[in-house]
């Protein structure tokens, strides 16, 4: 009875460590396995992923950062009307952005005025993103928000919608598919 009780112990053991992987290999790689959504058009206030800060056009329309995040990776400013962006810390490269991000807080809940090529802007509904941008996203969970997210595999861009409860979007990030 001992051998047999201690045989089922593994198994078990073994399922619930395998159901655990599975699922995390999934969620790290469910934006690979999703079909590509044309992303070519897209943006966030009219900015683009790999544009740069450091253009005359950025500042005109943002002005000098407000403040700035520190990060191995990337330097991450805050802007006005509520911008955040990564970009390339170094070399020819420096001030490329690869990350446009709008977020609501607590004091400001939905309060941006800037929105997606689509329309879609905090506070925006689920469903409205799923009308505008289609069917073949996938989803993940994080930080108690709801994502969908939709790649372009061909411009190897990402747009995700963080959605709270009650299906409204909080938080929308443009990204270049690589940034970590």
């Amino acid at each position: 009875m001992g051998k047999m009780h201690y045989k089922r112990k593994l198994v078990i053991i073994f399922i619930i460590i395998g159901t655990a992987l599975g699922f995390y290999v999934y969620s790290a790689f469910s934006e690979k396995l999703t079909k590509s959504t044309d992303l070519s058009d897209e943006s966030i206030g009219g900015l683009k992923v790999l544009d740069n800060i450091s253009s005359q056009e950025f500042i005109r329309a943002y002005g000098e950062p407000i403040d700035q995040d520190n990060n191995n990776a990337y330097d991450y400013y805050y802007w006005k009307g509520g911008l955040k962006t990564a970009s390339i810390k170094t070399d020819e490269d420096k001030g490329k952005i690869m990350r446009l991000i709008i977020s609501s807080t607590d004091d400001d809940l939905f309060e941006n005025s800037l929105q997606t090529s689509k329309g879609i802007k905090l506070g925006s509904k689920k469903a409205d993103v799923l009308s505008k941008y289609g069917d073949h996203y996938y989803k993940s969970y994080e930080q108690g928000a709801d994502i969908i997210g939709y790649i372009d595999h061909e411009r190897n861009i990402t747009l995700e919608f963080w959605c709270v409860q009650g299906g409204r979007v909080a938080e929308i990030r443009l990204d270049d598919a690589d940034v970590i």
